[in-house]
C-alpha cells in the first residue's frame, strides 16, 4: 500500500469516527410492546421502532450500540496490510457512501 492509499484509507477511518463519535449513547427497551431507543440515562426516547421488524432492530441496536461502534472504529485503526485491510477499506467506503447519501439527502419530518 503505498501513501497515497494509507491516507486515504485514514482518512475515512476518522469520517467514520466523526460519524459514531457525534451519537449519544443509548440503551433499548420495550414499551408498551414496542422497542425504544433512549439515551443513556433514559431521559429521553431517541427512536420509537413500530415495525414487524421490532424484535431484530433491538437486537442490532443492543448489540451495536455506541461503545461498541467505537471498539470497531478502534479495530480499523489497526488492521494490518493484506485481505483483512481490503475488506475493510470495502466496508469504510460503502460507509463513506452511505454517509454521503444521507447528506444529500437529509430525512424530512
Amino acid at each position: 500500500m503505498d501513501w497515497r492509499e494509507r491516507r486515504e484509507y485514514e482518512e475515512m477511518v476518522e469520517r467514520f469516527r466523526r460519524l459514531v463519535g457525534s451519537l449519544p449513547y443509548w440503551t433499548v427497551r420495550e414499551h408498551d410492546g414496542r422497542a425504544e431507543l433512549l439515551d443513556v440515562d433514559g431521559s429521553e426516547v431517541l427512536v420509537r421502532l413500530n415495525s414487524q421488524w421490532n424484535p431484530n432492530l433491538a437486537a442490532f441496536f443492543t448489540a451495536f450500540d455506541r461503545y461498541r461502534l467505537l471498539k470497531l472504529v478502534a479495530l480499523l485503526e489497526v488492521v494490518p496490510e493484506g485481505r483483512a485491510h481490503r475488506a475493510a477499506t470495502e466496508l469504510l467506503r460503502a460507509l463513506t457512501r452511505a454517509d454521503e447519501d444521507a447528506e444529500a439527502s437529509p430525512p424530512t419530518t
